[in-house]
């Protein structure tokens, strides 16, 4: 009789302990600020590395789905490789003659956005793994004070002979988005989110790396 006593007072420890924990999702808007690790490979061979800060706003409809989106910028410059012409004008017969060159210069994450369908799957109460895709785009410039040098380390203003510099411009690409992670609920308001992010665009592959704090409302 104790037996099942006890086992009939374990049981419904456990089904008051699960009553409480569903009650731990909460559907409705939510926001949060992460910090992320974004690698970019869009120059040749050379990858360059930005440290993150973003914005995250958010619609959960059910606990499977949710609209979201984000807004970021990078917290470092970056040397990054700079092609370019330069085109000099004989002013002896007016012809036009080019060069290509090749610099390194500081450039910036000015600018990283996303907006996304959510699909969630509960894997305890929890916690939910989740996919995630839709669109983003990454704004990234160089450095003007670094332009100007190169201009000026390659223009010579003394001299008869016209020149001219022109380079690539600012990188600035969107496209498809997605990824996975992980969200867990600390308590019924405040969440953590870990993931992995991919831009897809038509100029290289773009990868981030997300850490995140949530506080639904």
């Amino acid at each position: 009789m104790k037996t099942v006593t006890k086992l009939g007072a374990l049981l419904l420890g456990l089904y008051s302990f699960s009553s409480q924990a569903d009650i731990l999702h909460v559907n409705g808007y939510y926001q949060g600020v992460g910090i992320g690790s974004t690698q970019i490979d869009v120059y040749e061979s050379d990858s360059i590395q930005f440290t993150t800060l973003y914005g995250r706003f958010g619609y959960q409809f059910s606990r499977y789905f949710a609209l979201e989106g984000r807004v970021g910028f990078g917290l470092n410059d970056e040397s990054t490789p700079l092609n370019g012409i330069v085109y000099t004008q004989n002013p002896q017969d007016g012809s036009l003659t080019s060069e290509p060159i090749q610099s390194q210069i500081d450039s910036s994450l000015d600018l990283q956005t996303s907006i996304f369908v959510k699909a969630n799957y509960p894997i305890s109460s929890r916690a939910d793994v989740f996919l995630f895709g839709g669109y983003g785009r990454n704004k990234l410039s160089y450095n003007e004070g670094d332009l100007r040098n190169l201009a000026e380390s390659i223009i010579d203003t003394d001299s008869d002979v016209n020149t001219s510099l022109i380079t690539e411009q600012n990188y600035d690409e969107g496209g498809v988005t997605y990824g996975t992670g992980i969200d867990y609920r600390l308590s019924q308001r405040w969440q953590i989110s870990a993931e992995y992010q991919y831009f897809d665009t038509d100029e290289g592959d773009i990868y981030a790396l997300n850490l995140s704090v949530n506080y639904r409302f």
